[in-house]
């Protein structure tokens, strides 16, 4: 068989494989115009009358199976001197090549072959297929994982592993990489070496009854899963303090900070330096500049006040700051001292001008005018007297109770009434 000939109705574009079961190739029908794999048997097989007749019945029963886990049958029959079956192209791995390239595999992905493997098995014996070959040669692991079992409905060759033996050699196969039985034999996975030893048991009697039985089997002997650890580790303990740490400090300083303003703002209020002075009337002068210290030696309340001097000729006048709507009335005035000797306030410069009263913001009014300080309408003036507190009512008597009189009257405790 050479590529490009024609084989019957098929084309056979290249080869795939050639063993003791003959050749396979993939090739091209030209009847249906559709891809197929063709295996042709050894050219003496069609020597043997009995074979041929097997060849015939087995196959044809396999052409009817239809198993996602067997690989379907479009053809079969005999083309000149050689026996051929004509299957859909696969597209997966050879499982004995993957296992040559990857070594063991799992426990639990091991059983998951066998139980495909069975699910084939079972539906070719339900069809009427006694024995069927199964190996790792003749087992196709499709992309998606799925599990094919080929060469369905060929004879199987006379020391052939076929059923349970087959499919535990399979089994035992997958967790070690190494063909059973072999020289020196791997120890399989803890569980599974009673299941390979009774599927491969010499008695055939006992042996596993059925693939299905030894797939069962096989399941319940995989170890138990441990649980998967969380990835998100704990917070240390350690790390927990000192993040609680940094947050009750970080608080502190903010009320600290709060506090620290707030004794700023209101001590603000009341600091000296920044009180604004109150104006004197039109008739008050300011003080001389060659005022003796022996006359301000003893200041009043009133005088500890910075005088305000007139502004130059030379110097904008500066505009009267706002008092704030509550205003503190005064304390009474305390007798005074003798007043010192008034200076004569000096004349002012040639053409200097008398300072201009600016008018106060809307909502205030100059009390008293015209060039008081900056109140709102009916305020009393910041120098008036406080006003004299108003007497408190007299407490009123509350009468008792009936059978009770005030005694004495009118307005003490209340007592019953002494007997005759």
């Amino acid at each position: 068989m050479q590529a490009g000939t024609l084989f019957g109705k098929y084309r056979l574009d290249r080869p795939l494989t050639v063993d003791v079961s003959g050749e396979v190739w993939a090739a091209f029908d030209t009847v249906t115009f559709r891809h197929v794999v063709v295996r042709a048997l050894p050219p003496d097989a069609t020597e043997d009358d009995e074979f041929c007749d097997r060849f015939e019945r087995e196959a044809g029963i396999a052409a009817h199976i239809r198993n996602p886990h067997v690989v379907p049958i479009h053809d079969f029959g005999q083309i000149g001197n050689r026996l051929f079956l004509a299957t859909p192209p696969t597209q997966g791995t050879n499982l004995r090549t993957l296992l040559q390239s990857t070594g063991p595999m799992d426990v639990s992905r091991a059983v998951g072959v066998v139980e495909q493997l069975a699910s084939a098995l079972e539906a070719v014996r339900a069809a009427g297929l006694v024995e069927q070959e199964v190996s790792s040669a003749n087992v196709v692991v499709q992309d998606g994982g799925l599990i094919q079992l080929t060469d369905v409905g060929l004879p199987v060759i006379l020391g052939a592993a076929s059923g349970v033996y087959g499919l535990t050699c399979v089994l035992y196969e997958c967790l070690t990489g190494e063909v059973f039985p072999t020289s020196e034999i791997p120890t399989p996975p803890v569980g599974m070496a009673a299941v390979i030893a009774r599927g491969t048991a010499v008695d055939p009697a006992r042996r596993y009854r059925s693939a299905g039985e030894l797939a069962a089997a096989a399941r319940v002997a995989v170890p138990p899963q441990q649980p998967a650890a969380d990835p998100t580790p704990a917070t240390p303990p350690i790390a927990r303090n000192r993040r609680l740490v940094a947050a009750g400090l970080a608080l502190a300083a903010i009320i600290a900070a709060a506090i620290v303003g707030g004794v700023i703002i209101g001590s603000g209020a009341s600091s000296p330096q920044v009180a604004v002075p109150t104006p004197s009337s039109s008739a008050a002068g300011p003080a001389s500049p060659s005022s003796s210290p022996t006359a301000t030696a003893n200041p009043t309340a009133a005088e500890q006040v910075p005088p305000v001097q007139a502004p130059s000729p030379t110097q904008a006048p500066v505009a009267e700051a706002p008092i704030q709507e509550e205003v503190a009335p005064a304390p009474a005035p305390a007798p005074a001292p003798q007043s010192p000797p008034l200076v004569p306030t000096p004349a002012p410069p040639p053409g200097a001008s008398a300072p201009q009263v600016l008018p106060c913001y809307p909502g205030y009014e100059h009390t008293p005018p015209p060039d008081g300080p900056c109140l709102p309408p009916g305020s009393p003036p910041a120098n008036a007297p406080a006003p004299a507190p108003a007497p408190a009512p007299a407490p009123e008597v509350l009468p008792c109770y009936p059978g009770y009189e005030h005694t004495p009257p009118p307005d003490g405790p209340c007592w019953a009434p002494a007997g005759p």
